[in-house]
């Protein structure tokens, strides 16, 4: 893609115009690292879009383009009647499953308090004193960890210290990575053994309850993979389709590099 062909004012379609005006109101709908990536990927989305538009008039979806109200509803009605996939067996299901059995694992579940210092990642003075307040609190727990909801209530900085420093069920992902990570190599009954840093500041924790990963079996997700299978499966044949439907085009000021697009996703 060349820059003229990234700036330019209008793009063809089999005659269809595609104007600059167009391009800078879907630009916003397509996120990018830079501003001509953003353009270059809406005028993709333009072209299929308009291409599918044309297809579904040929196919007597609508009659009259200016009346209609819901392109959308026009597209998905062209590719509903256009694109049809096998329904999953369970033999494919069972191989992807097999194949992919890291994905069907649940997390690791803890129970946790804590206890929060808080500083701000900027303040290295307000880190120096948070960490050294934690030590302290820790010190003073040192054989007695019954007294932790209590060191809470007197020191922690989050919300949870008027529960006692009870977070609840936390289970990967739902932590900072510094959290996650102290926390998954402690046991039940354990607490932390120094200050957790983390861009709040530092961290007593306290681990009440901890269950294991387990491996889901194949008939607990098998729908989830059919489902998978098939809507993967539907995008490639959706892809083919666009290709076909360029192919068969007139389509000048912009070159399709790929026909997947969000538009039919």
């Amino acid at each position: 893609m060349t820059a003229a062909a990234t700036e330019a004012p209008w793009i063809t379609v089999n005659g269809a115009a595609i104007t600059a005006k167009q391009i800078g109101a879907e630009v916003q709908y397509h996120p990018a690292g830079s501003l001509s990536e953003a353009r270059e990927k809406a005028m993709q989305a333009l072209v299929v879009r308009e291409l599918l538009l044309q297809e579904a008039q040929n196919k007597g979806i609508f009659k009259d383009r200016c009346a209609v109200k819901d392109e959308q509803a026009a597209i998905d009605a062209l590719l509903e009647d256009e694109v049809k996939v096998p329904e999953p067996d369970r033999e494919s299901c069972e191989r992807y499953y097999k194949n992919n059995r890291q994905r069907f694992v649940t997390s690791n579940l803890f129970d946790v308090s804590h206890i929060l210092f808080a500083a701000p990642p900027e303040d290295e003075a307000a880190r120096s004193s948070a960490k050294q307040k934690a030590a302290a609190v820790l010190s003073q727990m040192e054989g007695n960890p019954d007294c932790f909801p209590e060191m809470a209530r007197q020191h922690s900085s989050c919300s949870s210290a008027k529960d006692g420093g009870r977070l609840g069920q936390i289970s990967k992902g739902q932590t900072t990575p510094d959290f996650e990570a102290a926390l998954f190599g402690m046991h039940k009954g354990e607490t932390s053994r120094e200050p957790v840093a983390t861009r709040y500041g530092y961290h007593i924790l306290r681990v009440h309850e901890r269950a294991e990963s387990k491996e889901l079996p194949f008939e607990a997700v098998q729908q989830w993979i059919a489902d998978y299978l098939k809507q993967s499966a539907w995008q490639r044949a959706v892809s083919q389709y666009i290709g076909l439907l360029a192919g068969k085009a007139e389509i000048k000021g912009f070159k399709l590099k790929s026909y997947e697009t969000a538009l039919v996703q």
